[in-house]
């Protein structure tokens, strides 16, 4: 009955730590299952709905009313009704915010209509094949995608099967040929995370072209030309022409000019149709368009504002367009480029970004990375704060390592006491002298397993919590060059935050007690089963060496693929944040299935992997388990022997057998720890090399002078290349100079170098040669947050962040260093005030995550009142009304 139930109560034992990953697993498993088990509205894998053998595009808009879901309460369209003819091209033009860019995403199924419906030949798209509909619509939207591969890559997801001649046919097309081909690699080069190796026409020409080789009866051209410079613009604004030839084509537009040829245009204002008509036809009318056409004074002749060396994030916002009526057929190559245009091109290409890193040179420089492993040295040694809990917690584990020695003993004693025979008066108080013993070994072992686990556990989350708070602290300081890294991509610093520190405290958590308990244990059970008879305890620790071996072959097993399978895990991870980040790009381009392959593609490695590793660790804890057995049979048969010969006694014999025995059985506990102690070492390997990264320039360090600053401006002498491209020329002896409260104008083709001068002056990179200074003092021996506590910039691509509008107004400013009235001020000097107070929440309105909420113009004014209510000595325009309408703009 003892036996029975000592053992039984051992086998519960060991399944209680299994059950805390239990209990992690159903709560992961329920927000897994969440997503699996929702219904989309629009289900881009559908296979159901009508695929026309033939569409022509004509299109028809009736009654279309609409309000974003998240945003119930503001209506965006209220009744918009038009019809397009197949081959007409329609603009629409209005206001931000107006719903032009809503009708194009209506289009494209992205949403479906509250009333109203949408016909493609006469067929309501709801009722066509969403795959089918979205492979016949090409579109060009006003925030260009690229994804992190070739040129060559990015312009075969337009379309898979498409041939290297219609590639070129189409590169021709896009004015994007000749800087493509002066890259070293060519149509192979890599444009980088988000297209960040290109400048922003650059991307929209690539865009363009991908668009173009879908060869699609509806074009949808969402502000297509709106980050090139005005050269680039003309030329590719031709070939949007020729393209839209025998298709119909949608233009959205808020510079007028590009879109006077256009067979009808349709103003909108507040989500209804304003006026219908030729460019002539609305210019008599006097109406709305007029009115938009007349507040336009300025020509658009400012370049897009990125170079070569620019390094924004997001897509480029609204630019405006050229007109042109030259015509060509769609998939042919298009009118030739003058003389002056490849001139043009080729003197942009010098300064353009060449491919630093190939997707086999990016495998490996990643694969290097991985391989570098910490030790436990290490990590005890960045857990320097946690000794004091550590201490406590190792002291507790030899305390608990001793439990089952004494256990052996006191059971060897209790054995003792009960062969005595029924009459020996010893026999009751013996007995409850050793049942004593063993109430208080359970005491023992209870406040010393408590204290073991609690402060273990507090320190592995404390370490995992400073780890992520140093990561993003270090990452934090880092100057713009670290962000040009393609391995310091936003997906690889997120899964260091989100994934690796935390894997990192198994190194110390619960399961490191257990291992230092079990050589506790095993060490005072050696001692012990010496000291009873040596003969019997060397039999038994011959047998050790068994299952030590299988747990060897587990562990280099799982570090042999460890690095293999992190680089797999962290390219999935980089595909599903680069697709969901991109998602109305992959189903405008109904890439869906084709991402999920690259993505399970990635997963098939570590799955076979831990496929393989399942069987490996059940073979070796079926083994160890096993070789307990043998040290039961050799040491029961041996110790007979001793026994018979007289060499030992029976006790001694039971005392030396479950002295190893029970302590042998406490490595059980401690086998979990190895395979999470091969992820803990790999993951704080990564971390640590992204802690020991200094920055060229430390935006958060306090050193640097501090001066009074009043907006005096001076480039002496400067040159510059960007870090990753020494070999491409920016500056060549740049010499600036500006007073306080006057205004500079930096204009020229794209890539010549506007969009650095910028970079420069807020010191995201350092001149090469040469000074920038700030009222004569030079910009590197200025504390950098002093600095651009000074500057405010409004940048061609605005970044909002997922807050309400007042807290994006008042961002980076302290709590309560501004009233209310002095937002709505700079509010309505960024015409933006009495667009927030319409809305339900006015200033409380959440903006979404980049400010998807909102429009591009709705945007850009923000970003604008975030600038203004600053009160900056020096204000920094890139691009600032590239995203605005006319009267904002004006």
């Amino acid at each position: 009955v003892f036996f029975a139930v000592m053992m039984g109560s051992m086998a519960l034992g060991q399944a209680g730590p299994q059950f805390a990953v239990l209990g992690t697993a159903m709560g992961a498993a329920g927000s897994l299952y969440q997503i699996i088990d929702r219904e989309p509205e629009i289900d881009s894998y559908s296979q159901e709905g009508v695929r026309p053998s033939t569409l022509t595009g004509k299109l028809t808009i009736s009654n279309l009313k609409f309000t974003y879901p998240t945003r119930p309460d503001v209506p965006i369209l209220k009744g918009v009704s038009f019809e397009a003819n197949p081959g007409e091209t329609i603009a629409l033009v209005g206001p931000s915010g107006c719903g032009k860019s809503t009708i194009v995403q209506l289009l494209l199924r992205y949403y479906n209509p509250d009333e109203g419906k949408i016909t493609i030949d006469d067929v309501e798209i709801d009722k066509i094949n969403i795959e089918f509909l979205r492979n016949y619509v090409g579109v060009v939207s006003q925030e260009p995608m690229l994804f992190n591969t070739t040129i060559e890559q990015n312009i075969r997801y337009g379309r898979e099967n498409v041939t290297d001649a219609k590639i070129t046919a189409a590169l021709r097309k896009a004015n994007a040929y000749n800087f493509v081909q002066s890259f070293p690699d060519g149509i192979y080069t890599n444009v980088g995370d988000r297209g960040t190796q290109m400048s922003g026409g650059q991307k929209q020409r690539i865009a363009i072209a991908r668009a173009l080789v879908r060869d699609p009866k509806i074009l949808l051209l969402d502000e297509a030309t709106s980050a090139l410079d005005a050269e680039s613009e003309h030329v590719v604004q031709q070939a949007l022409e020729n393209a839209s030839k025998g298709r119909t084509t949608i233009v959205v537009a808020h510079r007028l000019s590009t879109i006077r040829n256009a067979d009808r245009i349709i103003a909108i204002k507040d989500g209804e149709v304003a006026e219908v008509g030729t460019h002539d036809e609305l210019m008599a009318r006097k109406g709305l368009y007029r009115e938009l056409v007349n507040a336009q004074v300025f020509v658009d002749v400012d370049g897009d504002g990125k170079e070569a060396g620019a390094r924004q994030g997001t897509p480029p916002f609204l630019r405006s367009k050229s007109p042109s009526n030259t015509s060509a057929d769609f998939m042919g190559l298009g009118s030739q480029l003058s003389t002056s245009d490849d001139k043009r091109e080729k003197n942009a290409a010098n300064k353009s970004v060449k491919a630093v890193k190939d997707l086999e040179r990016l495998k490996k420089e990643l694969e290097e990375e991985g391989a570098v492993r910490a030790n436990l040295i290490k990590i005890f040694r960045y857990a320097r704060p946690e000794w004091p809990f550590i201490i406590i917690a190792v002291l507790s584990s030899i305390v608990q390592g001793c439990v089952f020695p004494a256990f052996s003993l006191f059971f060897t004693q209790i054995i003792d006491v009960f062969s005595k025979r029924p009459g020996d008066p010893s026999l009751k108080s013996d007995g409850h002298f050793w049942a004593l013993m063993f109430l208080l070994l359970g005491v023992i072992q209870a406040i010393s397993m408590l204290l073991q686990c609690f402060f273990f556990g507090m320190s592995a989350e404390r370490l995992t919590m400073r780890l992520r708070s140093k990561i993003f602290n270090n990452v934090m300081r880092m100057d713009a060059t670290y962000f040009d890294m393609p391995r310091h991509s936003p997906g690889k610093i997120t899964t260091r935050l989100a994934t690796d520190a935390p894997n990192v405290k198994s190194a110390l958590d619960y399961r490191f007690g257990a291992v230092f308990s079990s050589l506790v244990s095993v060490g005072c059970g050696i001692g012990i089963a010496f000291y009873s008879g040596w003969q019997m305890a060397l039999l038994a620790i011959s047998i050790f060496p068994l299952g030590a071996a299988g747990r060897a072959i587990q562990m280099r097993f799982m570090s042999g693929r460890a690095t293999a399978d992190a680089k797999e895990m962290e390219n999935s991870g980089k595909i599903a944040m680069e697709a969901i980040e991109h998602i109305r790009t992959v189903q405008a381009l109904t890439l869906e299935r084709r991402l999920h392959a690259e993505f399970c593609h990635h997963l098939d490695g570590p799955h076979e992997t831990n496929r393989r590793k399942a069987l490996l660790q059940g073979v070796s804890y079926g083994f160890a388990c096993s070789i307990f057995y043998f040290l039961y049979a050799s040491c029961f048969r041996f110790g007979a022997w001793l026994i018979v010969h007289g060499y030992l006694g029976p006790m001694n014999v039971l005392r030396v057998e479950l002295a190893i025995s029970f302590t042998a059985g406490s490595l059980g506990f401690a086998s979990s720890y190895f395979p999470e102690y091969i992820k803990a070492t790999f993951a704080a390997g990564l971390i640590f090399h992204m802690l020991e990264e200094k920055p060229r320039i430390d935006g958060m360090s306090n050193n640097g002078k501090k001066p009074k600053i009043t907006g005096a401006v001076k480039l002496d002498q400067v040159y510059f290349n960007y870090p990753e491209r020494p070999d491409v020329p920016i500056l060549q002896g740049l010499n600036i100079k500006v007073e306080p409260g006057e205004t500079l104008a930096l204009v020229g083709p794209s890539g010549c170098g506007k969009s650095t001068v910028i970079s420069l002056l807020e010191r995201f990179y350092d001149a090469l040669d040469g000074s920038v200074e700030v009222d004569g003092n030079d910009l590197r021996e200025m504390n950098p947050t002093h600095l651009r506590a000074h500057i405010a910039l409004v940048s061609q691509e605005p970044i909002l962040f997922d807050r309400s509008i007042r807290d994006n107004i008042l961002y980076g400013l302290p709590p309560g260093s501004v009233s209310e009235a002095e937002v709505h001020e700079v509010a309505q000097r960024a015409n933006i005030h009495k667009f927030v107070m319409e809305l339900p929440e006015g200033y409380n309105t959440r903006a979404g995550e980049k400010g998807v909420q909102l429009s591009g113009g709705q945007k850009q004014r923000i970003a604008i009142a975030r600038a203004l209510i600053r009160n900056p000595k020096i204000l920094l325009l890139d691009e600032a009304t590239s995203a605005l309408d006319t009267e904002s703009e004006k």
